[in-house]
């Protein structure tokens, strides 16, 4: 695979241009329009230079923060309509907060020199830029710190549920540069299932996993137009009611989560997964053998088979191979 560089939102948007269209662009876009200080200058930062001692990258990012978490911010509130449509207000409360990260991720990686400066600006955004916006608006997208790896596996998982969003399209066989999308699509799945693993154990209390709980609860709001939800025992009979596909379901802090595309054509988007593709056999040990609902779900939806009857017909096998043993010998 290339560089991170090449898993932008916008590059994304690039390969795939129906994207240009969602609402989930029309959020993300707005973040990466440069502050003015003579046109709606109340998202700019408000003093010439971030305190503490920053390199000229990190002094921009932390800016470029403030005025990306203020657009977002003032627009949840519903206290301007400066920066986005106010027909749009609601579904930024929801979700500006994915579009938020997603853009100060692409952001970081596009500027990585180190994981020494990813500390940085974690610590400026804590110390500088959050305690700014806090005296405007108490009720604002706060983050956690993340490594370089737990950055990347955020941003698959944005990836995810931003090619789902709104679509309706088939991609059919992929042409070009979509191949690594695809792959990047796929990659995104498993991450879902890995996370949903390693935050149901005991590092559930870690930065990553509480990200990961908020990207969650996005997935579960119903009023969003998302192409990936997630259900639980409560709500999924909504789900198939509405004929959405079953993709896998999986145990999460002592409950069963269902997880839904929004059809069965969505799956095309997916198809090098490794939990699809069952390439790899540490994800299929982990995510699907690990919970007796998960595989069964899968041996149905895939192959349209139930997991009882096979065990049924191998325990019928044996007893006839070893009844006809006997009468042999």
């Amino acid at each position: 695979m290339s560089s991170d560089d090449a898993f932008t939102l916008d590059k994304i948007n690039e390969n795939y241009p129906f994207i240009s269209n969602s609402d989930a662009n029309y959020i993300y876009n707005e973040l990466g329009k440069p502050c003015k200080k003579n046109n709606n200058s109340d998202s700019c930062y408000p003093e010439s230079k971030v305190e503490g001692d920053h390199n000229p990258e990190i002094e921009k990012i932390l800016k470029d923060y403030y005025s990306s978490l203020y657009k977002i911010t003032s627009a949840a509130e519903g206290h301007t309509n400066d920066y986005y449509d106010q027909d749009k207000f609601d579904e930024i409360k929801k979700m500006g907060v994915i579009y938020l990260k997603y853009w100060l991720y692409d952001k970081i990686l596009k500027t990585y020199t180190g994981d020494s400066n990813i500390e940085k600006i974690f610590q400026g955004l804590k110390n500088y830029i959050e305690p700014k916006i806090e005296k405007k608006y108490s009720n604002y997208c706060k983050i956690n710190e993340l490594t370089l790896s737990e950055i990347k596996s955020m941003k698959k998982l944005y990836a995810l549920y931003t090619i789902f969003y709104g679509n309706t399209n088939n991609p059919g066989s992929c042409i070009g540069d979509q191949c690594k999308y695809m792959d990047y699509f796929g990659e995104g799945l498993d991450e879902f299932i890995s996370s949903i693993n390693k935050c149901s154990s005991e590092e559930s209390t870690g930065n990553y996993c509480k990200e990961f709980e908020e990207f969650l609860n996005i997935c579960k709001d119903e009023k969003l137009n998302a192409g990936i939800t997630v259900h639980e025992e409560s709500t999924k009979g909504k789900a198939d009611g509405d004929k959405k596909y079953l993709l896998f379901s999986e145990k999460y802090n002592d409950q069963t989560l269902y997880i839904y595309l929004r059809n069965k054509e969505m799956l095309n988007f997916l198809k090098t997964s490794n939990f699809l593709s069952n390439k790899s056999t540490t994800i299929a040990a982990t995510s699907v053998v690990g919970s007796a609902v998960g595989l069964s779900s899968i041996f149905y939806y895939f192959y349209k088979v139930i997991l009882n009857d096979i065990f049924k017909f191998k325990y019928c096998t044996l007893k006839n191979i070893e009844y006809a043993r006997k009468i042999l010998l």
